[in-house]
């Protein structure tokens, strides 16, 4: 085909200008490529910006400073040292020892976990508030992922920004942050090597985060969850090893199963039903909900906390406290025998109640329905032997076979980052807990004293 002279000089122009608009566009690619780079989310820009307002969060004698792996660290110019831990977190981890007369591990545990909760403000923190937060920041379906320091400051100065819009008097968004970055480092990367996987992130932040807890069971397993809905033995191993290091971060292992988790997965597909290669969130859901021993603190924790503003119109038998305010514990052998949860938890005993004697914890006031229900199990209690009582023990959790007992199962591979000698070095510290436990249980045994959580019902 032969083109005039005009539609060859159109044709021309339109080629060239093709060419040059794909030239622009490719400057203008590459000059957004250097402004992400440069100013974008994970830029050095923006991380030393956001160091630079978290550095607010200590004051004269200390100074906030960071390691080459964008790892945080504490000067204290007074004595001349530096700390891994800010000093607000290092008076809170000194406070949280004052429960440990407590004699049930769960309710301990529970109540520090509470202490640290509420210093760091995670009470308020929303869980779809948190997912929002971690889809932004491109963590959705990453979860085998390991992101370093600035991904996790990134992510948590978007939650608590978005907490103090809504409650601007309660937050210090660069303290609060420092805090949760420094916890979250203590309980994942003790080693501090500035990498942590998404999946411990997210473990760690949805467990003391304010949701309800069967929100939060099912968040829980989404994460470990395949596209049909099914996890296998090894996905939930890594989701119950990330979550038994918040309670080893306390020292409050030994009591759950110690830091081996073969057990409670072991004891979670078998209730699910037998020959099970994978189990579906509804098997899930129903073993956590029986209160799994290597789990018990959590649901505790959710009571403790309903339990913080319950008044109930009862007398404290032991310490006469009217009304009573928190947990309230119930004989079901002694007629009209009520406990405040300080008693009860301290071990206080009365001339005609025994430790032995079964007890139903209320977090809320009482209905008159349950008081007829309590009424009716003491009556029968009453005609009831001690024979009785040590045939069938109430146990407060469902107990889960321990390390030394059972076949052995191949344990998964909690982490990328965890190594052998880490792996061994978790079974030596087990088997010392639980040496120990047994020493001290000699020393301190009394003949009424039980398990953990014995007798109690909720």
């Amino acid at each position: 085909i032969v083109l005039s002279h005009f539609n060859v000089n159109r044709l021309e122009d339109l080629n060239s200008r093709q060419k040059s608009l794909q030239a622009s566009c490719e400057e203008r690619l590459r000059q957004l490529q250097d402004a992400l780079r440069d100013f974008g989310p994970n830029s050095q820009h923006l991380l030393a910006e956001i160091n630079l307002v978290i550095a607010a969060s200590v004051d004269h004698p200390w100074e906030r400073a960071v390691a080459g792996n964008k790892v945080p660290y504490y000067i204290n110019h007074n004595t001349e040292t530096t700390h891994w831990d800010h000093p607000h977190m290092a008076q809170m981890l000194h406070s949280i020892a004052d429960p440990n007369e407590v004699r049930f591990s769960a309710y301990r545990t529970a109540l520090k976990l509470r202490t640290v909760q509420k210093k760091l403000c995670l009470d308020l923190l929303n869980m779809n508030n948190a997912i929002d937060a971690l889809d932004q920041h491109q963590l959705r379906g990453e979860n085998d992922r390991v992101i370093d320091v600035s991904d996790v400051l990134n992510c948590l100065m978007t939650m608590f920004e978005g907490i103090a819009e809504d409650h601007h008097d309660l937050v210090n968004v660069p303290l609060c942050v420092d805090l949760v970055l420094n916890w979250i480092l203590n309980v994942y990367d003790s080693a501090r090597s500035g990498r942590i996987r998404v999946l411990s992130f997210k473990v760690g932040l949805i467990v003391m985060c304010k949701a309800h807890l069967e929100d939060k069971y099912r968040y829980l397993f989404r994460l470990i969850a395949d596209t049909n809905g099914f996890a296998d033995q090894r996905k939930l191993g890594l989701l119950l090893h990330d979550a038994l290091l918040i309670p080893k971060q306390l020292g409050e292992i030994a009591s759950f199963g110690g830091s081996n988790i073969e057990p409670s997965v072991r004891s979670c597909f078998e209730k699910a039903g037998k020959n099970r290669s994978e189990i579906e969130a509804a098997h899930f859901l129903d073993w956590m909900k029986m209160e799994p021993q290597s789990m018990v603190w959590m649901p505790v924790m959710h009571r403790l906390a309903a339990a913080e503003t319950a008044k109930h119109q009862a007398k404290c038998n032991i310490c006469k406290e009217y009304p009573i305010v928190g947990f309230r514990y119930r004989c079901l052998r002694c007629f009209n025998f009520d406990m405040c949860q300080n008693c009860f938890f301290s071990g206080r005993k009365a001339k005609s109640h025994k430790l032995t004697h079964p007890m139903q914890e209320y977090c809320t006031a009482t209905t008159s329905g349950e008081d007829v229900r309590d009424f009716t199990k003491m009556f029968k209690n009453k005609f009831r032997s001690k024979r009785y009582f040590k045939k069938h023990p109430r146990l407060g959790y469902l107990p889960v076979q321990t390390v030394l007992e059972g076949d052995p199962l191949e344990s998964p591979t909690p982490s990328t980052q965890h190594i052998a000698s880490q792996e061994m070095h978790s079974r030596l510290e087990l088997y010392a807990n639980r040496l120990a436990e047994v020493e001290q249980r000699q020393n301190t045994s009394t003949p009424d004293s039980e398990d953990e959580h014995h007798l109690i019902a909720h």
